[in-house]
Parts: C-alpha cells; structure tokens; sequence
C-alpha cells in the first residue's frame, strides 16, 4: 500500500509538472493511456493512480488566487491547443441550398441540416466550427465580465471543453442561446398548452376527446408561471462507460453548462434549464430495461447525480439554492434505501457526497441558478437523432445509418453495448446481433440463396443487382423486382411479364416458385428478426431488457404507455426542476384512457404531460365508432388555425380558451378561419410576452415541499 501511494505521488508530481497528459481524452476508462510531451511515449496504468487528474476527484475544486476564490475548470475531452476536430475523421454535408458544411463523421444528414436551421451563419464550409467558436467566445467574455469565471487558464480550458462537446454532439444547445437571447418565443403550432389547476370534470372530458381525436395538447399541473425551457441539453447515452454510469464525465458536463446558462442569463434574467435527453439508449448501454425497477432506479441515480452536481457548482457560484433542493435531497435519501443496480452505485455514492459538500448560504439577491429539467427536445431533438420524447426507449434496434452508396440498416450501438454490460461473450453478442440485424445477404441464406436464384434462371449479374439493394430494403419482395432485373431480362430468361404482375412486381418471387415459407425464413436471414425475444443463447429477463418503443405501438413487446410515466415519475422525485414527459398514446386508446393518462401524471408529481395520437390509426384499427370525419378534420384544421397566429404568439392556455378554440376546429373550414382571424385580432391587440424574460420567481424557504406547488 505504501508502494502505491508512492507511486501515485510520482505520477502527480509529473502531471501537475505538465509532463503527462491523456492520450485518449474522450473516454477515461478503468485503464488509462497517458503520454508524456516527448514524442512517442505512452503508458497504460490503472486509473486509481491517476484520480488527481479526474475532474472532481480532490475535493473542492476552488482555489484561492490573490486572495479571491475562483471556480477551477479542468480538462477532460480535450487537449491544450487542440482543434475540436483534429485527428477525428470529418465529412461534407450538402445542405437544401446546395452549400456545404464540414461536421465530424458520426453526424448525419438530419442532424446537420437542423443545426445550419437553427444557428445564425452555420451554412459555411466552417460553419459548425465557427458558430461553436463564436458561442465560446462569447460566453467566455461573459464570465470573465460577470466574475463567475476570472483566471485566463480556466477559461480557456472551458472554452475548449465546450467547443469539444458541441461538435461531437455530448451538449446540444437551443437556438435561443445561439441567438444570445435568454427566452424566445413559443412556436404556434406547437402543443397547446393547458394550465390544469381548475378544470373540472365536463372540461376534462372535452380534453379528453379532443386527445382522443388527434389534438395535440399539453396539460401543465404545476402553478410556477416558469415552464421548463432547456436550452442546453445532454445526451445521457455519452455517460455510460463500461457497462457502467461515468460518474466523473457526467459531472463534469453539468458543471461545465450550469456555469454556461448563469453566465447567459446574468445578474437579472432567469437562466435556461439544463435537460436530459437520451435516457432510453443509456438504460440499454447498461444491459438494463426500461420497463423494469432496475431501470428506474438506475435512471432515477442519474438525475440524482446531475441534480447534485448542478446544486454543488450553483453553491460554488454563489447562486441561490434551487426551489427544489429539498426535494431532491429527500428523494436521494428514499433512492439511497432501494437495491440500486451495481452499475448506478457509483453515480449514488457521488450523488450523496456532492449533497453532503455544498454550503447552502447565499447572498439575499445571489442571482437564480439553473434547474436541472426535462421536457420534450424540439428542434434539439434533431441534431442529437433522438424523437421529440427524451425519455423515450429506443424505437427500434436496428437504426438508419447514411453511407457514401446511400442508406443501410444496423443494429444500434446501444445494443451491443448492453449485450457486453450483461455479460456475455464477444462471440455471442455478435451472434445476437445478426439474429436481430441479419446478415445482409443471400449468401448462405435459409430458404433462398445464390444458388435457389440460379436455379429459377438468374445469373451472377441480376444476382449481384439483387445484393445491392439489400442494403436499402426491408423485404426481399422490394428487392427482388422485374425492374431491378430489367424487364426484357424477365420476358427473355424468365418468361414473365412485368406489366401484368400484381402489385408493381412485388410477387415476382412467388412467380419464380418460391413459397411464402420460404420468403419469410430468407427475410429473417437477410434482415433479422428486429428483436431479441426468444432468440437461442440469451436469458429471456436479459432480452426483456432490449424492448423498444416505436410510434403507435402496443404489443406485448412494447414499452407501453404505463411503463414510460412510471419511468418520468421516477425522475421526478429526484430532480429538483420540472418534469414534463411526453406519451404518443396507442391508436386504440380512447378518451378514458387519456383522462386516466393525465390523472396519473398529476399524482406522480409530474411538471406536465403532453399527449398525442394518431386518429387516422385508430379510424383504420377500430372504425368510425372511434372516430368520425368530423374527429378526423380536428388536428389538421387545429394546425391551420394556430398557422394563422401572429409569429411570438400564442393562444391562452385557461381551459376554456383552449376548449374554444377547439371547439372552433371542429367546425366547417370557412368558421374555423373566421374564428382564426378573431382570434389573430385579439393576440395582435393584447399579443401574450413570449419574448419577453420569464419573471424573477421568488426563492421558497428552506424546506419547503415543491410538491405544493403542484396542487390545484
């Protein structure tokens, strides 16, 4: 033991000295590469003899220089003089107006064009590199005016750790931050909002149907006038290392941003909230379900730990301590007495000791701190590849990825990931995988291979045409056409004729002999089963971990509408901030089941709930005893209303003047309209202050219960 500490002493000594520094700095692991400054040497060693060069892993991290304390930023993702994308592969987006942006090669075609959308000057060659430089300079200045952040080191350091995270998309900021503005308004056509504090029973109903029939509507139970507006968001799926919650990364993120959107609001303004996004695919990366309590408890660790460290560097600041400081503590402590999953103990054990450190007296007017809040994503969502919900499972195991040839199908990364979190072998995983993924190819395959297809009379040429697709497709009926083979090739070699073959040529199999059996056993081949239930060589509690959640869903398989508020619930008892989750509910469901929706989300704490459904889906699964022409005309005629709203403005959200305006887009398109101009009069005339800074909220006392701010 004696050893040891001598020998950590020594490497301290060379890494205060600056003569060590991270080899690999993205993804500390339990073994650590370092390199000294000369040229070509390097060295793994474990991680425990470096914890000094960890952010957060010696205490305090304020220092006193010239006899002011001063926060300290360290590094973790970057280097000093490192370019955010030097030495990682890059690639060029071609943007709707035909210019060009260089962006790192893990971002897609989506991600790239919203964020040229949403930042001012971002449609450049350098766009995304000199719109994150812009935004770090500016924040940086801000700091050091505001005197949140004074050394000239430290603020380098965290100029550079934010450029890093958002080019490689760990951080995702709002277009209000791009924009510098602390609050910009509501969109129009977003979901209406309905305050929930005094509606009664014949008002919920109407709520109730209009879910039922399509309308999009978002139900807030909370009576705080500040709804949740993250403007800085992070993807939960960066935090998981090893089958296990990166304790030390995901803080560091949190303090990096909480000090971002303090120094963006100032003195005065309310600051944005900081979200929590990716939530579904950080549970898989762990090996654990969604659906299962050890999957809220781990979730549940997380927010804890952000919760924590978001209150500690707001103390740090000298910010006022949150309105739901003692409600997280309290639901630590309820956390802290449950089997929490061997992978989320870490992120506990940080949790209660960052608590345990943080001195709650402030200053009278200490300026507000951030909260930690989640909320559906908006155009965040697009940039970090992830649906509007962010607590939301995966949709799917098998994901879209761009190529140079065009698009392809592969398992998601999450799957891979949990498979070795759960323990098993690189041989089985990758087994698994091609059970869920498939191969790819007719080669080998059940049912219909290369030599089935030379048997019916194709050649190596129209085979070869046939692998190509493969990539593209979803079923060998789309990929086996007379126009991929060429339809004088069919009249000639085959003997059939493409035009009189039923639905565009998909039968074309079934017309070269092939059974319907046969079909499906190749399908499965090619392109795998989609899931991992009841596939050989895996415990069926570990598959159950890998259940997905696509739109409009509701099979046995499926994450279902209960499983994912009792997933927002469990959030909510350990974050301070608010908690609005978002639930698209299946296509049968009908009014009860949205008015029980809501009732829950009320009792589990939630901030809000915004609902959706499909009506077309339900009309098709259940007829027009569900829903009728007129239900069907609601959400279109809905969004055709809220269009004709003034930009920055937006209907009241009182019960009755949401039901009004429903009610409105209920009628015939001519009154729809008109009741669209009136109400554009009256917005125009009395316009609501979307743009306006959210008011200073007064700071509870010590103690006091955040759910009672919930009542109503």
């Amino acid at each position: 033991m004696a050893f040891f500490v001598e020998l950590r002493g020594l490497w301290k000594t060379l890494w205060e000295s600056g003569e060590l520094r991270w080899a690999n700095p993205r993804a500390p692991r339990r073994c650590r590469e370092i390199r000294s400054r000369h040229p070509g040497t390097a060295l793994t060693v474990p991680a425990a003899l470096l914890s000094f060069a960890e952010p957060g892993a010696c205490g305090p991290r304020l220092t006193r220089r010239n006899g002011t304390t001063c926060m300290q930023i360290e590094r973790r993702y970057t280097m000093p003089e490192q370019a955010p994308l030097a030495g990682r592969p890059t690639r060029r987006i071609r943007l709707e107006d035909g210019t060009a942006m260089q962006v790192p090669a893990g971002w897609t075609l989506r991600a790239a064009r919203a964020f040229a959308a949403q930042v001012p000057g971002a449609r450049a060659e350098t766009g995304l590199a000199d719109a994150v430089d812009a935004l770090a300079a500016r924040l940086a200045s801000g700091a050091k005016a505001s005197g949140l952040l004074t050394d000239p080191a430290c603020l380098d350091i965290w100029a550079d750790e934010m450029r890093q995270m958002v080019m490689h998309r760990i951080a995702v900021i709002d277009p209000a931050l791009w924009n510098g503005r602390i609050r910009v308004s509501e969109p129009a056509a977003s979901p209406l909002r309905v305050r929930m504090a005094q509606t009664d029973g014949v008002q919920m109903t109407c709520l109730a149907e209009a879910v039922r029939d399509g309308a999009p509507l978002a139900f807030d139970f909370e009576t705080d006038p500040r709804a949740a507006a993250p403007r800085v968001v992070l993807d939960l799926r960066c935090f998981v290392e090893d089958g296990e919650v990166a304790v030390v990364a995901l803080v560091h993120a949190v303090r990096l941003w909480t000090l971002a959107l303090a120094v963006a609001a100032g003195r005065k303004a309310v600051p944005g909230d900081l979200g929590l996004a990716g939530l579904g695919g950080a549970l898989m990366r762990l090996g654990l379900g969604h659906a299962t309590r050890e999957g809220r408890i781990a979730a549940a660790a997380m927010g804890a730990l952000a919760e924590a460290a978001r209150a500690a560097v707001a103390a740090e600041l000298g910010l006022a301590p949150g309105a739901g400081d003692a409600h997280a503590r309290a639901g630590l402590a309820r956390l802290e007495a449950k089997p929490v999953p061997h992978a989320a103990r870490a992120a506990l054990t940080h949790a209660r000791a960052l608590w345990a450190g943080i001195d709650e007296q402030a200053a009278p007017d200490a300026p507000a701190a951030p909260r930690i809040a989640i909320a559906p994503l908006g155009p965040q969502a697009a940039i970090l590849g992830l649906g509007d919900d962010p607590l939301a499972p995966l949709a799917e195991l098998c994901m879209e990825t761009e190529t140079e040839r065009g698009h392809c199908r592969k398992a998601a990364p999450e799957l891979r990931a949990g498979l070795a979190a759960q323990g098993y072998s690189a041989d089985r995983v990758e087994a698994l995988i091609r059970h869920v993924a498939g191969y790819g190819s007719l080669a080998a395959a059940q049912g219909i291979d290369h030599a089935a297809l030379r048997a019916r009379g194709l050649d190596a040429q129209q085979i070869a045409r046939i692998e190509a697709a493969l990539p593209e497709a979803r079923d060998l009926r789309a990929a086996v056409t007379p126009w991929r083979l060429g339809t004088a090739f069919c009249a000639s070699r085959l003997g059939l004729d493409a035009a009189a073959m039923p639905g565009q040529g998909m039968g074309l199999l079934e017309q070269l002999g092939f059974t319907e059996a046969q079909i499906e056993t190749a399908n499965r081949h090619v392109f795998g089963t989609g899931s991992l239930r009841g596939a050989p060589g895996i415990a069926p509690r570990d598959a159950a971990a890998f259940d997905c959640a696509p739109e409009g869903a509701g099979g046995p398989q499926d994450v279902g509408p209960r499983a994912r508020l009792a997933m927002a619930a469990a959030l909510a008892r350990v974050i301070g901030g608010p908690v609005v989750a978002r639930m698209p509910l299946p296509d049968a469901a009908d009014a009860g089941t949205a008015r029980a929706a809501i009732r829950a989300a009320r009792r589990a704490g939630l901030a809000g709930l915004a609902l959706s459904r499909d009506a077309e889906a339900a009309q098709r699964m259940s007829g027009a005893t569900e829903a009728s022409a007129d239900a069907l005309s609601l959400a279109p005629r809905l969004r055709e209303i809220l269009a004709m709203l003034p930009p920055g403005t937006r209907p009241g959200s009182a019960p009755s003047e949401v039901i009004e305006l429903l009610e409105a887009a209920r009628r015939s398109r001519p009154e729809a309209r008109r009741h669209a101009r009136v109400l554009r009069e009256r917005l125009l005339a009395d316009p609501l202050p979307q743009d306006r800074g959210t008011p200073r909220v007064a700071t509870p006392p010590a103690g006091h219960d955040r759910a009672q701010t919930r009542r109503g």
